[in-house]
């Protein structure tokens, strides 16, 4: 978690810049991290320290997907939803402790973005469960190679919904990534592949795509009202109405209330 301090945001001209959801959030969010506007003299470093954080979160994504099948394997925590619970609750720990050191300001969530918060949400959620729920299935192989897919499912979202057009490099560069998922797919033996987890992951990476595209939006419209860490810590909140009654009904709650596991708790932290 990157510290945060209170700063106003600041107006200043931005140059010419990709927006496409995919990199230009990291670098917006870096913006209100850092407190500043665009110069022309901060170009280099902006990327810079977008390719870093891009590079982190990819570390981020395999570490957190590696920790996630050991404890669905190797401690046969078999409760993918509660998993998901579990993560929102230690997410929102996590930002409060941030708040309570200073690091950020706590700012509450403004009433009016109130219907894209909520898009944001629902999607983020079915994106961790059935993400989680596909990985206690399939293979981390297959589940990867599945969500590369996210790039190209942004692409096609933008210009046949959107109606937003991308160059022509853009689209041609997309072509690596579904040829890896094909041949994966064909590679992949009856231990990596089972077809409810395929699915689910296909239905994690359509909600995720289309998240990535929302919270952008959302973002761009709240940057200047609140920081990025208040904005994780309501996010994380609001998936928990979304998660529990998921966990409830699925019987989750019940099985997970009857046996201990709080190796897997400390896993998820």
């Amino acid at each position: 978690v990157f510290p945060i301090t209170a700063h106003p945001y600041m107006n200043t001209e931005a140059p010419a810049r990709n927006d496409s959801p995919i990199t230009s959030t990291v670098v917006t969010d870096l913006d209100m991290v850092l407190g500043r506007g665009w110069a022309p003299e901060n170009v280099k470093g902006e990327s810079f320290l977008a390719g870093a954080s891009v590079f982190m979160y990819g570390c981020a994504v395999i570490g957190k997907t590696l920790l996630t099948k050991m404890c669905f394997s190797g401690y046969s925590f078999n409760y993918p939803i509660t998993f998901s619970l579990f993560s929102c609750l230690t997410t929102m720990v996590a930002c409060a402790l941030v708040f309570m050191a200073g690091k950020a300001q706590f700012t509450m969530l403004p009433v009016h973005h109130f219907r894209g918060f909520a898009q944001i949400s629902l999607l983020t959620a079915l994106d961790m469960g059935f993400t989680n729920w596909s990985l206690d299935l399939i293979s981390i192989t297959l589940q990867m190679t599945i969500k590369a897919a996210i790039p190209a499912i942004v692409v096609s979202y933008e210009r046949f919904i959107l109606k937003k057009t991308h160059t022509q490099m853009a689209y041609l560069s997309l072509t690596p990534l579904i040829l890896g998922a094909i041949l994966v797919g064909l590679g992949s033996g009856s231990a990596d592949y089972n077809f409810l987890g395929t699915m689910l992951m296909c239905i994690a990476t359509i909600a995720s795509s289309i998240k990535m595209v929302t919270t952008h939006s959302v973002i761009k419209q709240v940057r200047s009202e609140m920081g990025m860490v208040s904005f994780l810590f309501w996010l994380e909140l609001a998936m928990v109405p979304i998660l529990l009654p998921w966990a409830f009904f699925n019987g989750e709650i019940r099985w997970v209330r009857e046996t201990t596991h709080l190796h897997a708790y400390l896993i998820s932290l």
